[in-house]
């Protein structure tokens, strides 16, 4: 076997070592993800990283397995390819994720980075599958801003920090992201920003103070179907102009000024049908725009439309429907291909993580934006955290007995509070994209050694 990327030691030494091989047989190891290439095997080790092609020989050996221990296994298995027979490789990998996350969280560095503001939880839209229908609308006052501009300055520790953007709908409330920008600002914070946006509000005047006060660097954008079905899934308060053909524009001002636009398709049984349609149409806006990029993603939680019909489709639905959209968005070039090979994930996503944090419009403290009732709440910006023990529950993870045999497990930690926290929908679409990474990496290392 010859390596082409290196095992993450880190990860490798807690794995240890296979004692009595010769009285063990072996096989394939359930999470190496196996890639036939161009008369090569490739094959990839999703918990520590490695990749690796075969000779002929091992090749070969593969279809054999299981089988007693040969000392032409030897690298296999001392580089955790090829396990004993009765193996279990699930709980050595559980147990690794809580080893590693313990060492994380214990040597992180005090200071918190990275924080989501809600400047209000009003919105000028009104889509059938929004989560926050019912939250009550509030905007955030001055003094609120006032305070969360001190909360930044009390614990940032010294360091730059990233602010995102979202809502109910940000730019309904540009006064506090001014307000908190220019706080910032006096104060000799460093920041850059993201927003989660309808997109709708902006022009040319908004998109100058975007690049210049709030220094936004990118922002998500759902266009949720061709402009007839986009125009009434949004349902927007205003009715002088068509919203698809204005968001549409400011997404090409917000673009030629650097700014990067994550456009998303969020798409059920409702609106899946617009997509070859939309796709040519962003073909035909912004194909080579290097500042956007498209891709789909699944309605999350089932709701009914304005009609009182359910169009939540089931899973496996949705990953085939993920798969299909997202591979035709990479051969129109409009997705870029990641080179990100699989390895063992052992944290959670901000939620879990004492270096983020959600401010509400009401300047209280949560751990997930999507969550924001009073039983989710863990502090306020005048007060700091009060309520450690909803803190640590955001660090709780959950798994199904599904999880057990999925080549993807290592790569998938579910917390339990999570509302999303099913990766199923999208097994198709990852795995494209890990195979698709592995023979990437391949071709490189392939030229390369050919000097």
């Amino acid at each position: 076997m010859t390596t082409i990327v290196e095992a993450d030691q880190h990860i490798s030494v807690l794995w240890g070592d296979f004692k009595n091989r010769d009285s063990e047989a072996f096989r394939l190891m359930r999470y190496v993800m196996r890639v036939d290439y161009e008369k090569v095997v490739l094959l990839h080790n999703a918990v520590t990283g490695h990749l690796i092609v075969l000779d002929d020989a091992e090749a070969e050996m593969l279809e054999t397995f299981p089988k007693p221990y040969s000392p032409e296994m030897e690298e296999l298995v001392r580089d955790r390819f090829l396990v004993p027979e009765g193996f279990d490789e699930h709980r050595q990998v559980a147990n690794m994720r809580k080893i590693l996350w313990k060492l994380e969280d214990a040597q992180r560095e005090s200071g918190i980075v990275r924080y989501t503001i809600l400047p209000t939880t009003g919105c000028n839209a009104r889509c059938y599958y929004c989560f926050e229908q019912g939250v009550k609308r509030v905007t955030m006052t001055e003094q609120t801003a006032r305070d969360v501009i001190e909360f930044i300055a009390a614990h940032h520790n010294g360091k730059p920090i990233i602010i995102s953007w979202f809502g109910g709908e940000p730019t309904t409330a540009t006064k506090r992201i001014d307000q908190i920008c220019e706080g910032l600002r006096e104060k000799g914070i460093d920041y850059r920003s993201e927003m989660t946006t309808n997109g709708y509000l902006f022009d040319e005047a908004m998109v100058e103070k975007a690049e210049m006060l709030w220094n936004l660097k990118s922002l998500m954008i759902c266009i949720d179907g061709v402009e007839s079905n986009y125009n009434r899934i949004k349902s927007y308060i205003y009715t002088d102009v068509s919203p698809y053909q204005r968001v549409m524009r400011n997404i090409e001002l917000l673009t030629s000024r650097g700014i990067q636009v994550d456009l998303r398709m969020n798409f059920d049984l409702n609106n899946h049908k617009d997509f070859p349609e939309l796709l040519k149409d962003v073909e035909r806006r912004f194909k080579g725009n290097a500042n956007l990029r498209f891709r789909t993603h699944p309605v999350n939680g089932e709701y009914a439309d304005e009609s009182g019909c359910v169009v939540h489709g089931d899973s496996d639905w949705f990953s085939a429907k993920v798969y299909e959209f997202n591979s035709a968005i990479r051969k129109a070039g409009l997705l870029r291909k990641s080179r990100k090979l699989l390895i063992l994930k052992y944290g959670g996503c901000e939620a879990s993580n004492d270096a983020a944090v959600v401010i509400t419009a009401e300047g209280m403290l949560v751990r997930c934006p999507e969550q924001f009732g009073d039983d989710q709440i863990t502090g306020n910006v005048r007060d700091g955290i009060t309520n450690p023990q909803q803190v640590l529950s955001w660090k709780e993870f959950i798994e199904y007995s599904k999880c057990v045999n999925c080549v993807l497990y290592p790569r998938c930690n579910r917390i339990k509070n999570c509302s999303v926290k099913d990766l199923c929908n999208y097994f198709l679409e990852l795995k494209k994209v890990a195979e698709d990474s592995i023979t990437q990496h391949y071709k490189e290392w392939s030229i390369s050694a050919r000097g």
